[in-house]
């Protein structure tokens, strides 16, 4: 009979031919399974480093959202590590190197401390920058930029002349203004050489103080607060949640250049649109990512800019805004 068992219990002849074919179908089923989910040729997700000086948040949140409108989402399509840091602290750095040494397929640099960090951590691993590197020397050429470098010009000495100006339209008449620079971004040289210029010019007496850290934020902006200012201009770079923060506490009318500043409960903020630049920022990652050399992407320059008043503030301060000046705002937080 077929299939039958043999004297002894064992398995006829036919029956162990059908278990050996058994085997090998399921085998091969088995191995194309395999391929079918490892396909040849398919690549390993994108690994970018983010390096941002100062708070994280919201630009990590901006960045994020533009990546996935070009088709990286994060955790799915691609992996994003990220390293925050006063520049005071000198993590910076040590965090660029540790990228580095990771070797991310592209460093994302926020701002001129970030910038300086990735640029001494690699010379060949693609750098996408955002601020004002063209300011402070670290690329020459903004049509065809040099080396491993390039990105979008977010932060320029212009943008500060108009936020100055625009300060002079809400408050006519000033006589002494207050500049706060972070003593450890390399952005602080070109920016103070113009607003000093154009102080002059304008023959208004500018009050300096040069903060290296958060902790001196507020003695900074005291001391000016002290001196009668009428206002004064903060460099987004120290921190600007610390600095709204004392700003309104020493009752200092301020601008700076994110609407974060703003925000925060600083009274104006002027500059580029960060959505915006993180938009331009990743469509030139998106390229990088693609294949196409840093060099071969010329620097953007930022189109987009709003003015921002906090209106709550303005309440606080006793601060009355002309009402040209309020045609020209972008928009008011209450």
């Amino acid at each position: 009979m077929l299939g039958s068992a043999t004297p002894g219990g064992g398995v006829g002849p036919e029956r162990k031919l059908k278990r050996r074919r058994f085997l090998l179908s399921a085998g091969l089923a088995s191995t194309g399974a395999v391929i079918a989910s490892c396909p040849v040729g398919a690549q390993a997700m994108p690994r970018v480093g983010f390096l941002i000086s100062g708070d994280p948040e919201p630009t990590t949140g901006q960045f994020r959202a533009a990546m996935a409108e070009v088709g990286y989402v994060e955790g799915r399509t691609i992996r994003i590590d990220y390293r925050s840091a006063d520049p005071a602290s000198g993590k910076l750095t040590e965090y660029a190197a540790e990228l580095a040494r990771l070797k991310v397929d592209a460093i994302v640099a926020v701002l001129s401390p970030a910038v300086v960090a990735a640029q001494k951590a690699t010379t060949t691993i693609p750098i996408v920058f955002s601020g004002g590197a063209p300011e402070i020397g670290a690329v020459g050429n903004v049509a065809r930029p040099e080396g491993n470098l390039t990105g979008v010009n977010s932060a320029s000495t212009t943008v500060a002349g108009k936020a100055i100006q625009l300060f002079y339209q809400a408050r006519p008449a000033i006589r002494r203004f207050g500049l706060v620079l972070n003593a450890n971004d390399p952005f602080r040289v070109p920016l103070q050489r113009d607003v000093e210029a154009m102080a002059q010019a304008d023959k208004i007496e500018l009050v300096q103080q040069f903060p290296k850290s958060r902790d001196e934020i507020g003695p900074a902006i005291a001391e000016l607060a002290g001196r009668g200012v009428a206002g004064a201009l903060i460099q987004p770079s120290l921190g600007l949640d610390t600095a709204a923060a004392a700003a309104l506490k020493h009752r200092l009318p301020a601008i700076s250049f994110r609407r974060e500043f703003a925000e925060k409960g600083g009274l104006l903020s002027y500059g580029a649109d960060q959505v915006d630049i993180y938009r331009l920022v990743a469509r030139k990652l998106q390229r990088v990512l693609k294949g196409v050399a840093p060099k071969d992407l010329p620097i953007e320059q930022a189109s987009r800019y709003e003015l921002v008043v906090n209106q709550k503030t303005a309440m606080a301060l006793g601060f009355t805004f002309p009402q040209v000046f309020m045609a020209r705002v972008d928009e008011v937080i209450e």
